[in-house]
Order: structure tokens, then sequence, then C-alpha cells
């Protein structure tokens, strides 16, 4: 009787063991896709940072010619930027 459990317990862990194995292996290479697969977001979004700033560069480009054109000149006007300067503290 005493045999057949110790044969159960070393069926039981064997069993156990392989499991957390398997699982192991299954979070590893869940882990490893999960890295590559966000590289490549990384990659993505820096070329829609790169292709928005030209878009952007290019859609300026074209204000700036058509604000050029006296009739259009009168509905597209150039926006100063009104930034203003910090005041410097004087020291006493």
């Amino acid at each position: 009787m005493q045999s057949a459990l110790v044969v159960l317990q070393i069926i039981f862990y064997s069993v156990a063991s392989l499991a957390i194995i398997v699982l192991f292996l299954f979070v590893a290479i869940a882990g490893y896709r999960l890295i590559k697969i966000l590289k490549e977001l990384q990659a993505v979004a820096r070329d829609v940072r790169n292709i928005s700033d030209e878009a952007k560069e290019k859609i300026e480009d074209i204000i700036e010619k058509l604000s050029l054109l006296p009739i259009l000149s009168f509905f597209i006007k150039k926006r100063k930027k009104s930034g203003n300067p910090k005041r410097k503290t004087e020291k006493k």
C-alpha cells in the first residue's frame, strides 16, 4: 500500500514540475513576442511622428505661398506669435 502511495506521489510531483516548466515556457514565449510587438509599435510611432512633421512643414509652406497671392492674402493672415517675455528681476 505504501509503495503505491510513493509511486503516486512521484507521479504527482513529476506532473506538477512538468506543468510549471511548460507554464514558464509559455510565459517566456509570450514575453518575447510582447517585446517584439512593442519594438514594432515604437518604430511605427516614430514613423508617424516623422510623417506628421513633414506634413506640417508642407502645409505651412502651402499656406505661406497662398498668403502671397493678393486675393487670398486678405483671408489668410499670418498670425504673429504672441510670446510675452518674462521680465527679469533686477538685483538690488
